[in-house]
């Protein structure tokens, strides 16, 4: 039988090539090129992680793909990490430099002139960055897994500190990094004492999370000041608006491919990157050639079809996917239309494909959100028992009457465990992805309301949302929730979740105090998700005050983030009755 040979190709590799930024500093860059003369789109990937990684699988696509394809593939160490030059200072630094080095790989005489940038996380956050400041050389980004907000959805969500991500990020990702750079470069006198400290911390996870202060946490203010920064500005205020891509949808000229998971700790800041730059787009090319690309993944690179305890199927991974949500495929199929004019019906292609779980089918859409969802009330009631799966929580489309409270009491001292969700980056301590709940949901200070078992599949895709009545007796508390899919066993597989810090119910910006059992009315963003709830399963809201360690305990003081102590446990009161009446909205679409 006939083999055919595999085609090769020759590939230049240039390491640490000195980039200087306008301001003189020196950012070191790998160049993969196909070799001799020629000149090709550039592809290029600005990563704190170390740009040495290019072959592993946490790189999304793999640069020697790119290359056989007709592309140049540059790959830079930010601004102050690994061999770069100069201080980092997360996201703001990177408008600048990210400007810069588009227009550095515009230049070079094997390159075109026209340049994508590709990446997962803060590698996408890097893309976003750049594209707002509009550099002429740029074409197209495929961020996958970022944010659009490095407040809300990054370092805090509903005003609460996301501490697990703060924990499993900052200290083995990029103060570990911090140190072993300064020590290479400058020599530090303790340093064998801080490595010991850290390597303490890590092992000592998850019990490290519960240090108090949280200012004690083993990360040095001297090499990692940001952290600190970030801590100090609990409210969304300029600190954080200058550093955000949130508000400058509007200054995007270029096509996005948003690559984005059901359980990834980025999934809202995504969707609102898509939603934001279809609507605001600065130039036609952004706001019809974006694109969304959304499975049932966490935040893993390559997607996989396990999230969790739960196996979507073959075709939710990477490496069985249809051919159009292959990450590598869709990726180079992107800038093969945006960077080399390919258009191969890709003009004509629904701009969303989505994964519906439950089902486990892909879907192809025409928005985001689906404009036929309805949005359905479902009203909390009980007997005033709502705690725990053996409580007597319903939820119903019909409205309360006259119905007692549920109360109960929330510890900070024992706070509900974080138990699967939308996580990152430390899955041996904090994993991610879809878990059964029963273990949570037989707590007291765990709050139940489910439907009677559904007589039809009953979908929900899109936003979720819960208007939530309470009181508490504390000077400050934060109030959770969670969508849960409960099978005919009794299996409970969540789905998404969000908090509110109470301070913080009339917006983020300004911290607003609360009075001791006065009721008021939060609005709790448990983000998105999209569910085929089958026949005989039921829908299930837990509500609780602590999701811990994903995020910081609230210690029920009023005091300032970060520097308290002390903790004081709170009676927390829940309303459903016809004048307070708390209701999940969930988007149905229909069948």
């Amino acid at each position: 039988m006939p083999v055919q040979a595999r085609e090769t190709i020759s590939i230049t590799v240039e390491k640490d090539v000195p980039v200087a930024m306008r301001d003189g500093t020196l950012l070191m860059t790998d160049v993969y090129r196909p070799a001799g003369e020629g000149r090709y789109p550039v592809l290029l990937q600005r990563t704190p992680y170390n740009k040495e990684l290019v072959g592993l699988a946490l790189v999304q696509t793999d640069a020697f793909r790119a290359v056989r394809r007709g592309y140049a593939v540059v790959i830079q160490d930010c601004r102050g990490r690994y061999r770069s030059d100069g201080e980092f200072n997360p996201f703001l630094q990177e408008i600048a430099d990210g400007y810069d080095a588009v227009e550095w790989c515009g230049a070079r005489e094997w390159s075109d002139g026209n340049v994508g940038m590709y990446g997962t996380s803060y590698v996408g956050a890097t893309q976003w960055l750049a594209a707002i400041a509009a550099p002429p050389s740029l074409r197209a980004i495929v961020p996958a897994f970022t944010a659009s907000d490095y407040y809300e959805g990054w370092t805090y969500q509903g005003g609460a500190f996301q501490w697990g991500f703060m924990c499993n990020w900052v200290l083995p990702f990029l103060t570990t990094a911090d140190l072993l750079r300064r020590n290479e470069r400058e020599g530090i006198a303790d340093f064998d004492a801080w490595r010991d400290r850290i390597i303490t911390a890590l092992d000592a996870n998850p019990e490290t999370a519960k240090t108090l202060p949280l200012t004690d946490i083993p990360i040095n203010r001297d090499w990692t000041p940001y952290f600190y920064e970030w801590m100090a500005h609990p409210s969304r205020d300029s600190f954080w608006q200058e550093r955000s891509i949130e508000e400058r949808h509007d200054q995007v000229q270029v096509p996005a491919l948003n690559i984005a998971g059901w359980y990834d700790i980025f999934l809202d800041g995504s969707l609102r990157n898509f939603t934001g730059v279809q609507e605001l787009g600065a130039t036609d090319e952004a706001r019809n050639g974006s694109r969304l690309l959304l499975g049932p993944w966490t935040h893993t690179t390559p997607p996989l079809a396990q999230s969790g305890a739960v196996d979507f199927g073959a075709k939710a991974g990477q490496s069985l996917m249809p051919l159009s949500m292959d990450i590598d495929g869709a990726t180079l199929r992107f800038f093969d239309r945006w960077l080399k004019g390919i258009d191969d019906g890709y003009d004509d292609e629904p701009p969303v494909q989505l994964f519906v779980m439950g089902e486990d089918i892909w879907r192809a859409e025409n928005e985001w959100p689906l404009a036929r969802a309805v949005e359905t009330g479902y009203f909390l009631s009980s007997g005033g028992n709502a705690n725990s799966i053996a409580g007597d929580g319903a939820l119903s489309p019909d409205a309360p009457g006259d119905e007692r409270p549920d109360v109960f009491l929330y510890d900070p001292f024992h706070p509900v465990p974080t138990f699967g969700g939308q996580l990152c980056c430390y899955p041996s301590t904090l994993p991610p992805g879809a878990y059964d709940q029963r273990p949570v949901e037989v707590r007291p200070d765990v709050l139940v309301y489910a439907t009677p078992p559904l007589a039809e599949d009953t979908e929900v895709t899109g936003p979720v949302r819960l208007h939530l009545w309470a009181a508490t007796s504390a000077a400050d508390t934060d109030f959770t929730a969670k969508l849960v899919d409960v099978y005919p066993d009794g299996y409970a597989r969540n789905l998404t979740d969000g908090i509110i810090r109470a301070r913080y119910r009339q917006g983020t910006d300004t911290p607003r105090p609360i009075t001791p059992g006065e009721v008021y009315e939060y609005d709790i963003d448990l983000w998105a998700t999209s569910n085929l709830f089958r026949q005989g399963h039921r829908i299930a809201l837990e509500v609780s005050s602590s999701n811990f360690p994903r995020f910081d305990r609230n210690l029920n003081t009023g005091h300032e983030l970060g520097a308290d102590a002390e903790m004081r446990p709170a009676i927390q009161t829940i309303f459903h009755d016809a004048e307070r009446p708390s209701r999940l909205v969930l988007p149905i679409v229909a069948r």
